[in-house]
């Protein structure tokens, strides 16, 4: 059975999907204003955008490479500003001029742990020096249906945490100890844990991420 590319998935399957993830927006908020230039990477069809703006968030720009997905978010959204990426991973914005990036259930499409690492180092780019990332995505969690899944996704592709889903997309759980390397060049700020059920109805555990950019230049540009 073929697999999916993240690219084939998002515009043939979860183009349809509706979403669920939440915001939590009490412990954002402290760090914004309403004038804020906040961008949403992997932005889909524009739900969490719709959440700020109904909050007073108004200087929003969203950016996905799914074509099908923008569509639907130009569509139901047709007052926000959602962008089609050109090249994945990279954000046509000019360095330091953003407050704020938020980045939901992007890192699990990438089962690269470089991809992952160029994609933080990209957000480091844009952000003005002390600017947020708002990040939230998948963590291993440590159930015998997950056990299964990894070990067959391991001996796949060589990596724990890695499974192929019921749809054919490969996708990556990472552990919180992974999350901290790739965030280094980042001060967390908070780091929280939930249970949460994915997009199919899957128990599953998530976690949520406010970190702020490190003022030093910037190292090491790919995590190993």
């Amino acid at each position: 059975m073929n697999t999916l590319s993240s690219l084939e998935y998002w515009n043939k399957i979860g183009s349809t999907k509706e979403f669920e993830d939440p915001l939590y927006l009490e412990k954002l908020s402290p760090y914004l204003t309403q004038e804020s230039k906040i961008i949403e990477y992997g932005c889909g069809y524009g739900r969490m955008m719709q959440i700020l703006l109904e909050h007073g968030y108004n200087n929003l720009t969203g950016y996905d490479f799914a074509q099908n997905m923008v569509k639907r978010g130009n569509q139901t959204h047709p007052h926000l500003e959602i962008n089609l990426l050109n090249e994945s991973g990279k954000i046509p914005v000019p360095n330091e001029s953003v407050d704020a990036a938020i980045m939901l259930t992007v890192l699990c499409s990438m089962t690269d742990t470089s991809d992952q690492a160029k994609l933080l180092n990209e957000i480091w780019r844009i952000l003005k020096p002390n600017g947020l990332i708002y990040i939230s995505d998948f963590l291993i969690c440590e159930n015998e249906r997950y056990n299964e899944m990894y070990l067959k996704g391991f001996q796949k592709f060589g990596k724990w945490g890695t499974y192929l889903t019921s749809e054919n997309l490969v996708v990556r759980h990472l552990s919180s100890q992974a999350l901290f390397v790739l965030m280094k060049n980042f001060d967390i700020q908070w780091f929280e844990q939930f249970d949460f059920k994915t997009m199919n109805n899957n128990p599953a555990r998530t976690f949520h991420c406010i970190a702020i950019k490190k003022s030093h230049e910037l190292s090491d540009k790919v995590c190993k």
